[in-house]
């Protein structure tokens, strides 16, 4: 009864093997003390130091989820260091672990987008979405909608890439990086108007965000250009414009400078049009 019992057991796990495998091997203290090592390498940008701690946890550790858990960090460090097809070597690893891996399918993805495999990271991201259904983590989700209208913006998919920003702002509305995508995709329609709006709400997060204040002033000169038919020189463009639209893009460039904005251009075109 007792060897039947046994054999019972072992042709279930075999039937069920990625569920058994994780309860047959633990990861033992000294692997969760160098995969975390290896994160926090990865939190402070030392990409290098982290890939060799992945490393150390790759040759030294057994458990799956030890394994699975450090392709994932190997794949950020080397998404960090822009060694794409390292990283998404490393995530494709992972995946062999566990195939529904969401750590491994998001550095696969952000590899892909790396290595401009735009419809194969897209199609990573919306698998993600389809195993997060349930996730409570709202930021997560968000971040991976905003991932595909980047995409789509990409493509010149501006209809799609806007729904999928929207879909981000409505999952999590406080991240200004969102906002200032959405002002990037009425940018590249050449609707500077409700771009500009886009960023200032960007801006309303943190007055000090240069990325949004650089995006909102270039989305302003290229509306200016546009509006007195001038090409890029800073000069043309100032004797053409009026006083009012001058003290108006003069303003936003002061209030740019002040949150800490250092841009040559930005340089240039005060001098050639706020001259008082």
């Amino acid at each position: 009864m007792k060897k039947a019992s046994i054999l019972f057991c072992v042709s279930f796990c075999s039937l069920l093997l990625v569920n058994c495998r994780s309860g047959l091997v633990t990861m033992t203290n000294g692997c969760t003390k160098t995969i975390e090592a290896g994160k926090a390498d990865n939190q402070a940008g030392n990409y290098s130091a982290a890939v060799d701690q992945f490393d150390q946890v790759l040759k030294k550790c057994d458990a799956y989820d030890a394994k699975e858990q450090a392709n994932a960090g190997k794949a950020e460090a080397y998404n960090g260091l822009k060694q794409y097809s390292d990283a998404l070597a490393a995530a494709n690893e992972g995946l062999k672990v566990n195939k529904t891996s969401v750590d491994n399918l998001f550095q696969k993805a952000n590899a892909e987008l790396g290595l401009k495999m735009n419809a194969d990271a897209k199609a990573d991201f919306s698998q993600i979405i389809d195993l997060t259904q349930k996730n409570r983590n709202t930021k997560d989700r968000a971040t991976i909608y905003a991932k595909i209208a980047e995409i789509d913006l990409k493509q010149n998919m501006y209809s799609d890439a806007m729904n999928n920003v929207e879909t981000a702002i409505s999952t999590d509305n406080t991240n200004a990086d969102f906002y200032i995508l959405k002002g990037d995709i009425y940018t590249a329609q050449n609707d500077y108007k409700n771009a500009s709006s886009a960023y200032d709400q960007a801006i309303s997060y943190g007055a000090s965000n240069t990325k949004a204040w650089n995006a909102k002033i270039e989305a302003e000169v290229n509306f200016y250009q546009q509006k007195y038919s001038t090409g890029s020189n800073a000069a043309d463009l100032a004797g053409k414009m009026s006083a009012a639209d001058k003290k108006a893009l003069c303003s936003d460039i002061s209030k740019a400078r002040s949150n800490g904005v250092k841009n040559a251009n930005l340089d240039l075109l005060r001098a050639s049009i706020c001259k008082q």
